[in-house]
């Protein structure tokens, strides 16, 4: 089992498994990791593609936990989330509440039917609200 590490903090992030997708997400400062495609996976059609490409929205600062090349800020689809993905497709970071952000975006509208990404979107967000168990307390 591989452990990657934060590209913000540092920090050894944990594996948190949902259908197919497998994310990496750090207790410390609550970003998620998502390898190529699986934020795809899961948003599908729902949040539209860009009509073109931006310029830099920022210098790179944070490095890929698989391939170590820079990130690269880039909003997310047609949303106004600030993502950084991996240049060679590796995969995506969002800091804590990005997610929440782009699966807002990619929620079902009232009234339509919701489709199998959107029930996935909201199975990885709840996922993510739970907190992994914390060790014992040896004073108590």
């Amino acid at each position: 089992m591989r452990v990657l590490e934060c590209p913000v903090c540092r920090e050894p992030m944990i594996a948190v498994e949902c259908g197919d997708v497998e994310a990496d997400t750090c207790v410390e400062c609550g970003g998620v990791w998502l390898d190529g495609g699986e934020l795809e996976a899961l948003v599908g059609s729902a949040v539209p593609a860009k009509a073109q490409p931006e310029a830099s929205l920022g210098p790179p600062d944070r490095d890929c936990p698989i391939c170590v090349h820079k990130l690269i800020k880039d909003r997310y689809g047609s949303t106004q989330v600030v993502v950084d993905k991996c240049p060679h497709g590796d995969g995506i970071w969002l800091d804590k509440g990005e997610l929440e952000q782009i699966l807002a975006t990619a929620a079902p509208t009232p009234g339509k039917p919701a489709d199998h990404e959107a029930h996935g979107a909201a199975a990885l967000r709840n996922l993510f609200d739970a907190r992994p168990p914390q060790p014992p307390n040896p004073e108590q």
